[in-house]
C-alpha cells in the first residue's frame, strides 16, 4: 500500500512540474530564436521571415528523425509560427487575394520552404510581395 501511495505521489509531483513547466514557457521571438538554439533566419529582412530550426544534438544516423521545421515571423508580430498555409493566412487575415494566390500556387505546406531561383527569394514571400 505505501508503494502504491508513493507512486501515485511522486505521478502527481511530476505532472504538477511538467504543468508548471510549460505554462512558464515564454513565446519564442526573433530575439529569442537564435544560432546557438538551432534557428537559422533564411531570409532577412523580407515581410515573411523564414526561419529553420535544425536539431543539433542528434546522430547521424537520426537525420531523418529530426528534420528541419520551418517558421515564420511577419510584420504584424515578432512571435515566431509553424509555417503553414493557415498560420500564413491567419497572419494576413485582409488579404483574400494572397489566400487565393497561396491557394492556387502552394498545394502542400512542405512547398512553401521552396526558393524561386528567377525573383532571388522564397516563393512565399514573392507571392505575398505580388498581392501586398
Amino acid at each position: 500500500m505505501k508503494k502504491m501511495y508513493f507512486l501515485l505521489l511522486l505521478t502527481g509531483s511530476i505532472l504538477a512540474f511538467n504543468q508548471h513547466s510549460i505554462a512558464q514557457k515564454e513565446p519564442l521571438t526573433s530575439k529569442t530564436a537564435t544560432k546557438d538554439k538551432g534557428y537559422t533566419v533564411l531570409n532577412p529582412g523580407e515581410l515573411i521571415v523564414i526561419y529553420k530550426y535544425a536539431h543539433l544534438a542528434h546522430s547521424p544516423k537520426e537525420t531523418e528523425k529530426y528534420a528541419p521545421t520551418y517558421f515564420f515571423t511577419s510584420n504584424a508580430s515578432d512571435v515566431l509560427q509553424p509555417l503553414t498555409k493557415s498560420n500564413l493566412k491567419k497572419a494576413f487575415p485582409n488579404n483574400h487575394p494572397f489566400h487565393d494566390a497561396l491557394d492556387a500556387t502552394i498545394k502542400e505546406d512542405k512547398e512553401l520552404i521552396n526558393y524561386d531561383n528567377f525573383h532571388k527569394m522564397y516563393k512565399v514571400s514573392w507571392i505575398l510581395k505580388q498581392h501586398s
